[in-house]
């Protein structure tokens, strides 16, 4: 009885020593991001949680013109290319963020609004200023099959309409036209 009392002593605390080591190092990874478009900056920031979560926090300001007041929607894109000058700007950096045997990089499919990049709307004010904070547990900023910082990196996209969240439907449903983009980077601590 006393060998399986110390057994189950030496698991309990080989798990606890390895679930806090990992915790010690994931909670201090930090992402930015400088988000441009036409008349329109911004900032992104992300911060690996030790309970597996990512903090995301986006801040936009810009000319209401030209970022309408209202719900856009927000979503980390594929590919960490920010390219402005092309037909459809933007579309440098793929479809939504979402790896594994279900991700496509098309933006309207059957995934959708369950790819692992789908972040919350951010609402801009009559003054184009608008910030939006959420957690994640569909990504990670660490070495992982779900990490942002694949081979191709990862980029944050602002798109001209709110995203409404179905499954399906048209490009427009899904946050329209891209608006501006910011190629997401470790932050060097």
């Amino acid at each position: 009885m006393k060998l399986i009392y110390h057994l189950a002593l030496i698991l309990l605390l080989l798990i606890s020593a390895c679930s806090s080591s990992g915790e010690n190092i994931s909670k201090n990874v930090q992402a930015k991001a400088a988000i441009a478009g036409s008349g329109i900056t911004g900032t992104l920031k992300a911060m690996q949680t030790a309970n597996g979560f990512v903090w995301v926090a986006v801040e936009l300001q810009g000319d209401p013109k030209v970022i309408k007041p209202g719900l856009h929607g927000v979503h980390i894109h594929e590919k960490g290319v920010c390219e402005a000058q092309l037909e459809k700007p933007f579309s440098s950096a793929g479809g939504h963020f979402d790896p594994g045997p279900f991700g496509s990089s098309t933006p309207v499919e059957k995934n959708h609004p369950y790819h692992l990049g789908d972040l919350q709307n951010i609402k801009i004010s009559v003054i184009g200023k608008g910030r939006m904070e959420t957690f994640s547990n569909s990504f990670t900023l660490t070495d992982s099959p779900t990490s942002l910082f694949d081979s191709d990196g990862s980029a944050v996209i602002v798109h001209k309409l709110v995203d409404q969240k179905k499954a399906g439907g048209t490009a427009d449903e899904a946050g329209g036209g891209r608006q501006a983009c910011g190629v997401i980077q470790l932050v060097k601590s």
